[in-house]
């Protein structure tokens, strides 16, 4: 079955939305399970990226919003390149979100390094690895069950409506 280009855009949006909120959702917990926010928090990247390209300091509050902004933009739009990407995806490849949240982590794990918007990884403490792992999973987790939510209730719907032509013959 084709799909359209709108309705992928949509659902992959919302699905990238709710995967966003739900690892904005993570961060205080994250940061209270360190201790202190890790090198990898959205204020810390804005922060590094704002210095590396304009050779300016931002303030803790601008960067945090700056770095929520950032988020939010990329978030959704990894949940519509994902929507597009997925159904060439086996089944199997899909199930608990591990494409789109290995996908995120190994790309920001190339990013955060060629772009230097954070400390090197080699500094990272163990807990700061597994818990941006944890981060990236549980956007994937969010993003594919949003999808796969929208995928059983179209099939519901589209059975329905089978079943009614078929008893209008």
């Amino acid at each position: 079955m084709e799909q359209h280009s709108a309705p992928v855009l949509v659902r992959g949006l919302a699905a990238g939305a709710l995967g966003t909120l739900a690892l904005s959702a993570w961060e205080p917990l994250r940061d209270g399970l360190l201790g202190h926010p890790p090198p990898y928090s959205v204020r810390d990247i804005a922060t590094r990226a704002f210095r590396n390209t304009w050779g300016l300091r931002l303030a803790p509050r601008p960067a945090q919003h700056l770095g929520l902004l950032m988020r939010w933009l990329y978030g959704p739009a990894l949940g519509v390149l994902y929507a597009r990407l997925r159904p060439a995806l086996p089944p199997a490849a899909r199930r608990w979100g591990l494409v789109p949240g290995t996908g995120v982590g190994l790309f920001e794990q190339l990013a955060f390094a060629l772009l230097r918007v954070t400390a090197p990884p080699r500094t990272w403490t163990p807990a700061e690895h597994a818990l941006l792992a944890l981060q990236v999973l549980l956007y994937g987790l969010v993003t594919e069950a949003v999808l796969s939510r929208e995928d059983a209730q179209g099939s519901r719907r589209s059975g329905t409506s089978a079943r009614i032509r078929a008893s209008r013959r």
